[in-house]
């Protein structure tokens, strides 16, 4: 079994590079460099993604990572919202058993 390799954010876009360059194929430069051209193309397509960003400004940068931390402490404060209610809904479950000799609560069914 072989060792997997870790290759270099350097060699990744030069490949990369090269793939967008569209001068030989992908499959060629992946057999130059004996990787699976999926890997190339993988490759390929993040730079074509992610390009734009070099031409960002800071102050855009800074606006976007701001916007993710809010919906990120929202989406916390979310879960938290749905684990408390989740703590207190199987309380009141286990108090309506416990009262009513094992029943289950009307409407609730199997959760």
């Amino acid at each position: 079994m072989s060792k997997r390799r870790n290759h270099s954010p350097q060699f990744k876009a030069k490949l990369a590079v090269e793939a967008l360059k569209e001068e030989r194929s992908v499959s060629e430069i992946a057999a130059d460099y004996q990787l699976n051209p999926n890997l190339v193309r993988r490759w390929r397509d993040e730079l074509a993604e992610k390009a734009s960003v070099i031409f960002s400004s800071t102050k855009q940068i800074k606006e976007q990572k701001r916007r993710e931390q809010v919906l990120e402490a929202e989406r916390d404060e979310l879960l938290k919202a749905v684990g408390v209610a989740t703590v207190e809904r199987d309380w009141l479950r286990r108090i309506y058993k416990t009262i009513n000799g094992g029943e289950e609560p009307p409407g609730l069914g199997q959760v």
